[in-house]
């Protein structure tokens, strides 16, 4: 149970340190040699070995156990002193982690700051899982990530990004091979594939629709993903955006948010959603004729 007890501490402390999910996908981030993936499997494996091995504990020590539970008149009783007090601790903690009070949300909002730190450094996906998307297929989600992310409008040519790949050294199969395969077969990240098909990116005019729905989104760019995560001045400074004016219409939609805290979070106290800010910016600017 020594052992078991040490694999499990060490992948769940390695874990904790860990990237959310999507960026160690991306950026194949590693540890100790090993990803996120392993790391899991790690944990879950040795969990049930520990599990195991408590239970066949507990029923080799059972005597010794219920002698540890009787009071003085040998009687089993729950409600020992050392019972009590190891129940009311599991409790604080199982209570504490849910409702967030000191100092459980703050060692919480610590291993955010870990994975926040990660994202910013390691990078993330366009969208969720894309290493997941077929290269024909990422190549198109690439088009609209750029244009609604960069307002950029680019063409990506398949065809070009797969003889881009094969000229950087990298063996692809065919256009419908999925990007993280590609990333397993040359030893690389799906992150540097994206960087690759880039470099075939073609500006391209935009169409009317394009143009009329550019000019009637307003000042304050949609995300293409991840505004949830942002902070209101993480979003000022991504797309140069005005901080103090955002706030300014916020506060006279009575939307007294919070410019350090995650979107996700501050949109829910108010029952909305991050979009839902954006579009309450934007409406707020357009009233103010800019």
């Amino acid at each position: 149970m020594l052992v078991s007890f040490f694999f499990l501490s060490l992948s769940g402390i390695m874990l904790f340190f860990s990237p959310q999910g999507r960026v160690a996908y991306w950026s194949d981030w590693r540890i100790l040699g090993l990803s996120k993936v392993q790391f899991t499997a790690v944990h879950t494996t040795f969990m049930v070995l520990f599990l195991v091995g408590g239970i066949w504990h507990i029923v080799l020590n059972w005597k010794p156990i219920t002698n540890y539970l009787k009071d003085r008149t040998k009687k089993v009783r729950l409600s020992t002193p050392e019972f009590s007090i190891a129940l009311a601790l599991c409790g604080v903690f199982f209570i504490g982690a849910l409702v967030g009070f000191f100092p459980f949300k703050q060692f919480l909002d610590f291993g955010d700051g870990i994975k926040s730190y990660w994202e910013r450094t390691s990078g993330s996906p366009p969208w969720p899982h894309a290493e997941l998307a077929q290269l024909d297929r990422f190549c198109r989600g690439m088009e609209d990530y750029e244009r609604l992310e960069h307002q950029r409008l680019v063409d990506i040519d398949c065809e070009e990004a797969l003889a881009a790949l094969r000229q950087a050294g990298m063996e692809v199969e065919n256009e419908s091979q999925q990007l993280i395969d590609i990333a397993n077969a040359n030893s690389t990240t799906p992150q540097a594939l994206a960087e690759i098909v880039l470099t075939v990116a073609r500006p391209r005019a935009p169409s009317s629709d394009e143009a009329a729905a550019r000019e009637s989104q307003g000042p304050f760019i949609m995300p293409y993903s991840g505004l949830g995560r942002m902070t209101l001045r993480e979003y000022a400074e991504k797309y140069d955006a005005d901080l103090d004016r955002a706030l300014s219409i916020l506060r006279g939609k009575g939307m007294d948010l919070d410019p350090d805290k995650a979107l996700r979070g501050e949109a829910s106290r108010f029952d909305a959603d991050p979009e839902g800010i954006i579009r309450v910016l934007n409406e707020g600017a357009r009233e103010m004729g800019s």
